[in-house]
């Protein structure tokens, strides 16, 4: 079998230690081996078909409720799936909308509407109201089909 990518050694143990234990992947021992095989000779994003350029630019997408395998896609196709966990440092519990500290504000701070768009960090809209950010980020996804 020819492998697109050189891989290091370690490659398949850490790879399938990840997929178990960081990810949570949950998948019989034999699938996920099935998986590996597929994902180590994958050269293309399944859902955009872009060309992956190294082994990095690939990601075993998987739901993160059910912990079940969807696909192996580049690395902006797994950010615009809808179920990506949050950011650690995200203190609205809303994907994509953060509180930003900023003095010159009446109540110091103010809310930012932040997604990945083609790869790039794209502030989308500010306001010192979450409510309507929120709303607005909603409208916004459905309108810009962004969650895939």
């Amino acid at each position: 079998m020819e492998l697109p990518f050189k891989l290091y050694r370690s490659h398949k143990p850490k790879t399938i230690y990840n997929w178990k234990v960081k990810y949570e992947l949950k998948e019989s021992d034999e699938k996920i081996e099935e998986l590996y095989n597929r994902y180590i000779i994958a050269t293309h994003c399944e859902l955009c078909n872009k060309e992956f350029k190294s082994s990095s630019d690939r990601c075993m997408e998987h739901d993160h409720e059910t912990g079940r395998f969807r696909n192996i896609v580049c690395k902006r196709c797994n950010a615009l799936k809808h179920d990506v966990k949050m950011r650690s440092d995200n203190t609205s519990s809303y994907k994509g909308i953060s509180k930003q500290t900023n003095k010159s504000c009446k109540q110091g701070f103010y809310w930012r509407f932040e997604l990945r768009i083609n790869g790039k960090k794209k502030t989308i809209k500010y306001s010192t109201n979450f409510e309507f950010l929120k709303d607005f980020a909603d409208k916004w996804k459905i309108d810009n089909n962004y969650i895939t």
